[in-house]
């Protein structure tokens, strides 16, 4: 994924000493260590798993101003001054005021137009001062009380709008605002509907799986070992946009449908899509090697495909209620 900048803006929100700096003048992105800051931080953010879509309400005044800029890239500025007053508005107003800078840009992302919104919280740091004093040098360590993240850390709160379709991604954190507990950037900035991100949706999915087959008798190790079995097949595939729940039920509750129909009930009252969305993230860990860990301490990794593969690893149940694993055809152990 590569973002390339047309137009960014920058404005300082104080909500701590209530003075905010709004700029009237663009952002140079021709400055080399400009563009990699900003395009860096869209990057590592925009394919996060824990971004959720939304949908514009009728009447929000972010999707308004959007439109106008679609008109006139004359009304860049405009749009970015309307968007930073509604975060400052937002965070001066919640239970826990903080400082940030906002970026605002206008990009292209995987050959698509987006206008990115990111929220970089200051940070408190350190730098150095250099003093004079009557003819002596003096090095000093001073605070420094507005410090960007760097561009290895991930920013908690941003929004992506492809402006060909209005489509959103965004994440946030949750504040209490008179007294309510609201999404700042869905509630305040956006004004959308949305729904919950694919990590939500895939552990949604993992805790459903594992509640109905402990409260129906059944082995937990064996359902989240199906799991990954299908994600894994699914990858072999070259089907890594989505998993299907209905899916996933097949392949759990195989031979069981009382509990397949438990386990569906339970992923709609849950808001789950009945497609989850995953990215490399998502699948890699769903696809990953199993991990159990015994209550004598012993920790074992192995396969997804190895479970129910007697060529590899036995699970033994023993008379007095205890449980024996066996591993075999090992070739050579290597101490690490």
């Amino acid at each position: 994924m590569i973002a390339a900048l047309k137009k960014a803006i920058l404005h300082i929100l104080d909500c701590n000493s209530g003075v905010s700096v709004y700029s009237d003048e663009e952002l140079d992105i021709t400055d080399a260590s400009i563009n990699s800051f900003i395009t860096k931080h869209i990057e590592k953010v925009f394919d996060d798993a824990s971004l959720r879509n939304g949908e514009f309400s009728e009447n929000s005044g972010l999707k308004y101003h959007l439109a106008e800029y679609k008109k006139s890239e004359d009304y860049f500025i405009t749009l970015s001054r309307f968007a930073a007053e509604r975060i400052y508005e937002g965070v001066s107003q919640s239970d826990k005021p903080d400082s940030s800078d906002l970026i605002i840009c206008d990009c292209i992302i995987n050959d698509r137009p987006v206008i990115a919104v990111l929220k970089c919280d200051n940070k408190i740091g350190y730098t150095h001062q250099v003093m004079q004093d009557e003819g002596s040098v003096k090095n000093q360590i001073i605070n420094h009380y507005a410090i960007l993240p760097t561009t290895s850390q991930k920013i908690s709160e941003c929004a992506f709008i492809h402006t060909d379709d209005f489509t959103i991604k965004y994440k946030s954190k949750k504040r209490k605002i008179d007294g309510e507990t609201t999404d700042l950037i869905a509630d305040v900035l956006l004004e959308c509907i949305y729904d919950i991100s694919s990590r939500e949706s895939v552990n949604a999915v993992k805790k459903i799986a594992k509640q109905v087959t402990e409260e129906n008798g059944g082995d937990t190790l064996e359902t989240l070992s199906k799991m990954k079995e299908y994600v894994t097949e699914s990858v072999e595939e070259g089907d890594t946009e989505y998993i299907e729940t209905e899916k996933v039920a097949e392949k759990l509750f195989d031979g069981k449908p009382g509990m397949r129909d438990e386990f569906m009930e339970k992923i709609e009252k849950a808001n789950v899509p009945q497609k989850v969305e995953v990215n490399s993230y998502v699948t890699k860990k769903l696809s990953s090697n199993v991990k159990i860990v015994t209550d004598i301490g012993i920790e074992l990794v192995f396969p997804a495909e190895y479970y129910q593969n007697n060529d590899y690893i036995e699970f033994i149940n023993n008379e007095d209620g205890t449980i024996s694993i066996q591993i075999n055809n090992i070739g050579e152990l290597i101490n690490k």
